[in-house]
C-alpha cells in the first residue's frame, strides 16, 4: 500500500457460532461519507498461521466475519487483524471500528464493543531493553450469573515474539501469569473467579508493546459471552 496514507492496525477475536459484524465507517458529515483508503483483513490460528485473508471494498460499511469464515471452513477461535489505510485530511482523527457479537440461538443479549488497535513489532530503539513498559487494565463488576473470566492476548508482530505478564487482583493479593507469544499467535488466559476468599477485582497486562487484548466473561454452564471488551491503556 502507498506510504502517503496513515495506518491503523487493529484486531479482534472470533469464535464459531457467533454472529459477528464489524462496522468500518462511522465518520460522516452532511456532504460526504468518509471512507477508508484501503483495508485488508487476515485471520490467524492460535499458533500464528495465516488461515485466510482478503481485501475489503472501501465502500463496504459492514464486514460479516462469521459468514466469511464459515465460507472459508474456519472452525476454531481465530485472531482477526484489520490493516487499514486512511487519509488524514478525510479523517481528522484516527478512524475506529466497532463490533456486534451474539451467539446464535442464545437468550443472552448481544454485545457491542470497540475494536482495539495494537502496535506490532518491537521498535529497534528498545534494543535489549527488558522493562515491560506498556500497561493495560480492566476493572470487574460482579455479574448476576455464575461466570468465568479470561483475557485474550494476540501478538500482531509479523516476525518478533512477544512476552507479557498478566496479573489478576483479588483484594490485596495479586496472582501472576507469564505469557509467551510467537508472531501473530494468540492465547486465552483463564482467570480464577476467586482467590483466598476474595473476588476477582481487576486484571492488568504488561508488555513491551501493545498487544491485542480483550477481557472475556462467559456465562456458565453454556459458555455464552457475557462480556467482550478491550483493556484500557493508561501508560506507554
Amino acid at each position: 500500500m502507498s506510504s502517503k496514507w496513515s495506518a491503523l492496525l487493529s484486531a479482534t477475536f472470533h469464535e464459531p457460532g457467533y454472529d459477528h459484524l464489524i462496522e468500518l465507517v462511522h465518520q460522516r458529515d452532511p456532504d460526504a461519507r468518509r471512507r477508508l483508503a484501503a483495508l485488508d483483513v487476515s485471520i490467524y490460528d492460535e499458533g500464528g498461521k495465516l488461515l485466510h485473508g482478503w481485501p475489503v471494498e472501501t465502500g463496504q460499511e459492514i464486514v460479516d466475519l462469521d459468514a466469511r469464515l464459515r465460507d472459508a471452513a474456519v472452525r476454531e477461535r481465530v485472531m482477526v487483524v484489520l490493516d487499514a489505510r486512511y487519509d488524514e485530511t478525510v479523517f481528522p482523527y484516527r478512524p475506529h471500528h466497532y463490533g456486534y457479537l451474539h451467539r446464535r440461538g442464545s437468550s443472552s443479549p448481544p454485545l457491542y464493543y470497540a475494536v482495539g488497535s495494537a502496535l506490532g513489532g518491537v521498535p529497534d530503539r528498545l534494543g535489549a531493553a527488558t522493562r515491560l513498559n506498556n500497561f493495560d487494565t480492566y476493572l470487574f463488576r460482579r455479574g448476576p450469573f455464575a461466570e468465568r473470566c479470561s483475557v485474550m492476548l494476540g501478538n500482531l508482530a509479523r516476525f518478533a515474539a512477544a512476552e507479557a505478564q498478566v496479573f489478576a487482583y483479588y483484594g490485596t493479593d495479586r496472582v501472576g501469569h507469564a505469557v509467551q507469544l510467537g508472531p501473530r499467535a494468540h492465547v486465552e488466559v483463564p482467570l480464577a473467579r476467586e482467590h483466598a476468599g476474595q473476588a476477582l477485582a481487576r486484571v492488568e497486562t504488561k508488555s513491551l508493546f501493545r498487544l491485542a487484548s480483550y477481557v472475556v466473561r462467559r456465562r456458565e454452564p453454556a459458555g455464552d459471552l457475557a462480556l467482550f471488551d478491550h483493556l484500557f491503556t493508561y501508560f506507554k
